[in-house]
């Protein structure tokens, strides 16, 4: 007579038991994953999903429409009186600046490597401002140009006149600004430079020298292509920044005096104002101007000789 084929009651709890742990081990994982998850979802494609929606959107009424693309190109048609012409105005000032500077911190950054007289304090004036909190930078900065500051003391002394007062004047104020950027911009692309150059094996450097290389051909026909990975990501970075290029407004001057850029304006639009539907209508304008940009430089890079090796 068989017998039937009965498991064992302990074999049917270490299964229970196993089935228990990978569920609450699963549980875990995705309780863990939970909260990136729900980030992405909410700040990510909710946020990127309403931006193309909101433009449609009048806020007023709530009504779907173009209102606000009509808005915009109303106040572009307005010329020189347009707000958002001088802001687009400012905002390229600032961004020719951080794109000049560039080639200025690679010129720096190569003599420094050469260990110039005084490198050191060089080195000292363009890297401080990245380890001081920009509020000091900005308080400092501005009793430096303010009325019986240090500088309108010293111009006193040596013509007898006063100096106009930088910050508070407009068509002075965004060039006092775009001055003060440039100086505490240098740091970061100081320290990039220098680090790609301290690579360079020095028998590159020495068998340049044997062949009677000069300071400039070393310095765009041998360093630069050695390093030339770091100099395209940075001028790439910068070029596609075009629109988002602006100083310490917020710090500054509040936008007054002829400063307000495109990123101060869609703060004071969004945060101060409220008007999410006319931020998001001029920022889908903005993503349609930028990806064009975007594109022909990423093609043109793609063009330049490939990352040299050693």
């Amino acid at each position: 007579m068989d017998t039937p084929n009965i498991k064992p009651a302990s074999v049917s709890r270490n299964k229970t038991n196993q089935l228990k742990e990978k569920i609450s081990t699963n549980l875990f994982a995705y309780s863990l994953l939970g909260v990136p998850l729900l980030h992405f979802i909410v700040f990510y494609i909710y946020v990127n999903a309403s931006s193309f929606v909101l433009p449609f959107i009048e806020q007023a009424t709530g009504k779907i429409g173009t209102a606000n693309f009509r808005f915009f190109f109303n106040d572009l048609a307005q010329g020189a009186n347009s707000e958002l012409l001088q802001n687009l105005k400012n905002t390229l000032i600032f961004f020719l600046s951080n794109f000049i500077m560039n080639p200025l911190a690679y010129i720096l950054a190569y003599f420094i490597s050469k260990k110039i007289f005084g490198y050191k304090i060089f080195k000292v004036i363009f890297v401080l401002p990245m380890i001081v909190s920009s509020v000091v930078l900005v308080a400092i900065y501005k009793n430096l140009l303010s009325a019986g500051g240090p500088l309108e003391g010293f111009w006193l002394e040596l013509t007898g006149n006063k100096i106009p007062y930088f910050l508070y004047t407009d068509g002075l104020a965004v060039w006092a600004i775009v001055a003060y950027t440039i100086w505490t911009g240098f740091g970061m692309n100081l320290i990039l430079f220098s680090g790609a150059m301290a690579r360079i094996p020095e028998s590159v450097l020495e068998y340049s020298k044997i062949d009677g290389c000069g300071t400039i051909r070393e310095m765009f026909q041998i360093i630069m292509p050695i390093i030339w990975p770091t100099v395209s990501i940075m001028m790439l970075l910068s070029i596609i920044g075009i629109f988002g290029a602006d100083g310490p407004i917020i710090l500054f001057s509040g936008g007054m005096y002829g400063t307000s850029t495109i990123g101060y304006w869609m703060y004071q639009t969004v945060i101060l104002n409220g008007k999410y539907n006319f931020a998001a209508t001029f920022g889908s304008m903005l993503t349609l101007a930028t990806v064009p940009i975007f594109l022909t430089v990423r093609w043109l890079f793609k063009k330049m000789p490939e990352e040299i090796t050693f």
